[in-house]
Order: structure tokens, then C-alpha cells, then sequence
């Protein structure tokens, strides 16, 4: 009679117990192009060619849906609560494709160019994509390569590399992602800059 006493006891312990855990939801976060901050006057000249917007290559180990966090020179963890809305890859090449269309660089700007061959295509590599972790500070780590590439010959025209650190005013992962987006958004202006002056010196 005790053991089965015992037995209900336990069984009623642990029944409460998954009632009272709640599940964490998980908390989503956006790389999105902010079209607020292109205005009209910031292109001069709108170059006569087209322009093929190729995916962004993003190193396997910051291409998923997971956030990647440093703790070390050679280790990195995942977030199990806090996620990507978007794969990194996918958004990042909306925001390219949106920052040129928007700035007007180009004739014509697509993702893709069925019948005809567009006269250049830009390829964007993401290196590194990560929160890292030192003492007691979350710091932003973006390390992104741009080319602007000419289809006839397969010749780089035009290059552009930005290994980037910010420090985060505290451990926040909504700062992380705001601050990936503002150092993107910097470096495609940087990039776009250098095209201007490659095709204003010819």
C-alpha cells in the first residue's frame, strides 16, 4: 500500500511539473533593406547597362536560420531560442537587389535576365556573420566581399571587402541584427561610391 501511495506521490509530482514548464517561443530576427535611407539625390548619373544581382554566398557555418555565437578563435554555438526569420542568404540578396534598384545606379537591375545577357553581375560573398562573445560585451561581426563583374570576359571590375566589429551597447540580440544591417548597408554604399568613380574615370 505504501509503495503504491509512493508511486501516486511521484507520479503527481511530476505531472505538475510539466503542467507549471512553459515552452520558450522563439524570438525571430530580420536583415532588412531600410529604403528610408536612399534618397533620390544620392546618384548623380544612372549608368546605360544592366545589372544582374547574383545570390549572396554565405559560408555554410552562418547560412542557416541559426544565429552563431564565438566564444572562441575556433568555436562557435548556436542559439537555440533565437533564429533568423529569413536564411541570411536569401535576405541579403533582397536587400542588394532592393539598394540597387532603389538607388538607380544601373539602367536596369534584376535577380534574374532570361533573354539577354545583362552587361554586368554582382556577386556578394558573407564570410563571416556572427555575434561574438568577449568578457562581459556582445560584438557584431560582419566580413563581406563585393564584385562587380563584367559578363564579357568574366573580367572583376570592380572590388570591395569589409572584414567589420562593432561593439553592441548590451547584450541584445536586436541590436546584433540592427547593427549587421546598418554595417551592410554601409559597405553597399562604399561599394556602389566605387563603382561611380571606376565607370566616371573611363
Amino acid at each position: 500500500m505504501r509503495i503504491k501511495i509512493s508511486l501516486l506521490i511521484v507520479l503527481t509530482v511530476i505531472l505538475i511539473g510539466c503542467r507549471s514548464s512553459k515552452q520558450v517561443a522563439p524570438t525571430f530576427y530580420l536583415i532588412e533593406f531600410p529604403a528610408d535611407k536612399i534618397t533620390d539625390d544620392e546618384v548623380s548619373v544612372t549608368l546605360p547597362f544592366s545589372l544582374e544581382i547574383l545570390d549572396v554566398d554565405v559560408h555554410p557555418a552562418f547560412a542557416s536560420h541559426q544565429i552563431a555565437l564565438r566564444e572562441n578563435e575556433h568555436e562557435i554555438r548556436y542559439y537555440a531560442h533565437h533564429e533568423w526569420a529569413v536564411r541570411p542568404s536569401e535576405s541579403l540578396t533582397r536587400y542588394v537587389y532592393n539598394y540597387f534598384r532603389n538607388a538607380g545606379i544601373f539602367r536596369y537591375t534584376d535577380a534574374r535576365f532570361w533573354n539577354v545577357i545583362p552587361d554586368y553581375r554582382l556577386q556578394v560573398k558573407v564570410h563571416k556573420l556572427e555575434v561574438i562573445e568577449e568578457d562581459d560585451d556582445f560584438l557584431a561581426h560582419l566580413h563581406v566581399d563585393f564584385d562587380l563583374i563584367m559578363v564579357e570576359g568574366n573580367v572583376v571590375i570592380v572590388q570591395h571587402a569589409a572584414n567589420k566589429i562593432r561593439l553592441l551597447e548590451k547584450r541584445n540580440l536586436n541590436l546584433f541584427a540592427g547593427s549587421i544591417n546598418d554595417m551592410f548597408l554601409e559597405e553597399l554604399f562604399f561599394f556602389s561610391r566605387k563603382i561611380l568613380y571606376e565607370f566616371s574615370a573611363e
